[in-house]
C-alpha cells in the first residue's frame, strides 16, 4: 500500500508530545503539503476543553519539534475533534507511542475470563482498519469456540 502523498510521502511518530503521530497527507502531486497529526489519550483530554488558539499553538509547537522552524507558520490550519463527531466518538484508530506494542501487545488480545476482545485495534494484521476488525472478530470467535479462557 503507498502512501496518499506517493513514495516521498512518510509519517513522524515520538514520544513527547502533545502530538505523537503526524502523517504526510499530501495529494500525489506533492502540493499542497498536507500534514495530518493527531493529539491522543492524556493530551487530547487536556486540549480537549482547551482554547482553540491554545490548541493550535501546542500542536504546532510539536510541529515545529518534528520538522524545524518553517512548520511555524502554516498556509492553513483544521482542527477537529473527533470526540465530538457522531459516528466515531474519538480518533478513527489507534496509534500506541514506542515501547506500548512490545511491551503490553499481547494484553490486548488476552481473553479475561470469559471475556475475549475484537476490535480494530486488537487484529494482528490491518490493526485500525474494517479488514482488522473483520480478522480480530474472526480471532476471537475461534477462541470462545475452541474454549480458550483465562482466569
Amino acid at each position: 500500500m503507498s502512501a496518499p502523498g506517493g513514495p516521498e510521502a512518510g509519517q513522524a511518530a515520538g514520544d513527547r508530545g502533545p502530538v505523537k503521530i503526524v502523517f504526510d497527507n499530501s495529494p500525489p502531486e506533492g502540493t499542497p503539503g498536507v500534514l495530518l497529526a493527531f493529539l491522543e489519550a492524556a493530551a487530547a483530554r487536556h486540549l480537549h476543553g482547551a482554547d482553540p488558539d491554545d490548541r493550535r499553538a501546542a500542536v504546532i509547537g510539536s510541529l515545529v519539534d518534528f520538522f524545524g522552524p518553517r512548520a511555524a507558520e502554516p498556509v492553513e490550519y483544521v482542527d477537529l475533534d473527533w470526540s465530538d463527531e457522531e459516528w466515531t466518538r474519538g480518533c478513527y484508530g489507534a496509534f500506541f507511542p514506542p515501547g506500548v506494542w512490545t511491551r503490553y501487545g499481547r494484553a490486548l488480545r488476552a481473553p479475561i475470563g470469559r471475556v475475549h476482545w475484537a476490535g480494530a485495534e486488537t487484529a494482528t494484521v490491518w490493526a485500525g482498519y474494517m479488514d482488522g476488525a473483520v480478522q480480530s472478530g474472526e480471532r476471537a470467535a475461534a477462541e470462545v469456540l475452541s474454549g480458550s479462557e483465562t482466569s
